[in-house]
């Protein structure tokens, strides 16, 4: 089960080198097959075959074990990338079941179900039935700590890929490549390419937090516009939208206040009723010319009377809030009046009002980032959203008040973990870097921060933190799989390390 040159002795001579018989095509399959084997019986297969091969043959159960085990290790030598691939490969499904099972049996979490199925496969692994506790203990300590220390995307991160922003491997995965990524950002000269690399990101948040403002409209600005010229952007796209829509607007409205306002004479009081009349009139049916409500008179009576509609719903006074209740009911009955006379009106006028409800919280956050022109941060635009969602309080609860779930996401992937400067953690990683790369003194720190940078700005480059992030990963989920931490187990469980190494003593207070 072990890496075979581990335990190679010394070789002074090259011709003392014994040469192992070359691997034919038919053996190379069956060694695969018994590798991906492993995978899928949690590192059995070597005793299943043993078994089998004893009861259909002449061998003894052990030497068809051990036969079976030597041809594995001569694959593992020759072909460690295919050996050990196929057989942590082919572990996944063996696990998601595994850990299904423990999820019945109401053991959950990563971590406690990566140490029982990290210490299955190294009870798998073990070469004989006493050494089955030492290597499922440390396969189970192993597994449990894989499964922290390993990187993963994030999932608010994944949620921004997906959306081709472009992060740095350390925004995607978090936790201690990002606190380096950010400590090694202090770096004279280096610093700068990775500053610039998380830069990139912020800006194509900003853009796309643009893009999906006018995703109603089916529009995007181009990848790169930011800031003030982005919120600019949209603006104008909606603002195009209404001037498509408003000048083609002319539905029937005969309704007076007095009509209007009646349906609501069981729900308000006098005052709130006199009050309703008079916005009404004033917002609404004064604007009405032989019996049609047209063009700009429909926004503007939509605008206004929606508007007070806000103002009283976000009173503190219960009966303003009625009269902000039925307000709003007033301003839906005007919308309909629009869909019944002129159904594809209405949609697209729905469109440009959804997209410019998008564009209010954003409008605020580019304000108030004013000095950085216009480039809000995650933090910024969440905040925003908060104020404008006063009469959405349970939308913004549950995450779904518009662009909340992108500004979450945007707020636990970018911003630093790290203060700015004068941390314990920055100091040590920049003095490591400087010394391990430049010897200290002897070259100096101009030269070794060029060093460093010079590396760095080929690191981080777009290509090269795209293929970064998939490379990364995708190493730490193969060393998630029980099968990763079952054969280091079983590897280490071989050596006679202090404190891992369980005695005859030990093992009878295991029994």
């Amino acid at each position: 089960m072990a890496v075979e040159f581990l335990d190679a002795p010394d070789i002074t001579e090259a011709n003392d080198i014994p040469e192992a018989p070359e691997m034919s095509n038919v053996d190379l399959a069956k060694n695969l097959a018994r590798a991906i084997g492993q995978g899928l019986t949690f590192g059995f297969a070597d005793e299943a075959e043993g078994y089998a091969r004893s009861i259909l043959g002449d061998e003894t159960y052990t030497e068809a074990r051990d036969s079976a085990r030597a041809s594995l290790e001569q694959f593992r030598t020759e072909s460690p990338y295919l050996a050990y691939g196929a057989e942590i490969a082919s572990s996944i499904p063996s696990a998601m079941v595994g850990g299904a099972g423990l999820t019945a049996a109401r053991l959950t979490g990563k971590v406690p179900q990566a140490m029982a199925l990290g210490a299955g496969y190294g009870a798998g692994t073990a070469e004989e039935l006493e050494d089955v506790p030492q290597s499922a203990l440390i396969s189970g300590g192993l597994g449990a700590g894989l499964q922290k220390i390993t990187p993963a995307i994030t999932e608010p991160a994944k949620k921004l890929l997906q959306r081709g922003i472009p992060l740095t491997l350390g925004q995607a995965t978090g936790g201690g490549i990002k606190r380096f990524e950010e400590a090694v950002s202090s770096i004279p000269l280096a610093g700068d390419v990775i500053r610039s690399a998380r830069q990139r990101a912020s800006e194509g948040f900003n853009t796309e937090v643009i893009n999906e403002v006018l995703k109603p409209l089916g529009k995007t600005i181009p990848r790169g516009m930011i800031g003030t010229e982005a919120f600019e952007a949209a603006n104008n796209a909606i603002a195009q939208q209404y001037q498509k829509v408003i000048p083609k607007i002319g539905i029937d409205f005969n309704a007076t206040p007095e009509s209007l306002v009646s349906k609501f004479a069981n729900q308000l009081r006098p005052e709130e009723l006199k009050a309703m009349t008079r916005i009404i009139k004033n917002e609404l049916t004064d604007r009405i010319v032989d019996g049609k409500l047209t063009g700009q008179a429909f926004k503007d009576a939509q605008s206004a009377i929606r508007q007070k509609a806000y103002n009283f719903s976000t009173s503190q006074s219960a009966y303003e809030k009625e009269l902000g209740s039925a307000l709003t009911d007033v301003s839906f009955e005007v919308t309909n009046a629009l869909s019944k006379t002129s159904p594809n009106l209405a949609r697209e006028l729905a469109k440009a009002d959804d997209a410019y409800s998008r564009l209010v919280p954003v409008r605020r956050a580019t304000v108030k980032a004013e000095k950085d022109e216009g480039v809000f941060t995650p933090s910024q635009l969440s905040t925003a959203i908060g104020q404008e969602a006063k009469r959405q309080q349970t939308k913004l609860a549950l995450g779904q008040a518009p662009l909340q779930e992108l500004a979450r996401a945007g707020r636990a992937t970018l911003p630093a973990t790290l203060p700015d400067s004068g941390t314990a953690t920055r100091g040590i990683v920049a003095n490591a870097l400087m010394s391990g790369v430049g010897g200290g003194a002897t070259i100096g720190m101009p030269i070794t921060s060029a060093l460093i940078g010079g590396g760095l700005s080929a690191l981080y480059t777009t290509p090269a933190q795209s293929l970064l992030r998939r490379a990364v990963p995708a190493g730490g989920a193969m060393l998630r799989t029980p099968a990763a931490a079952g054969l280091l187990g079983g590897e280490v469980a071989k050596r006679d390390i202090p404190y891992l190494t369980i005695r005859p003593s030990d093992r009878n207070l295991l029994d």
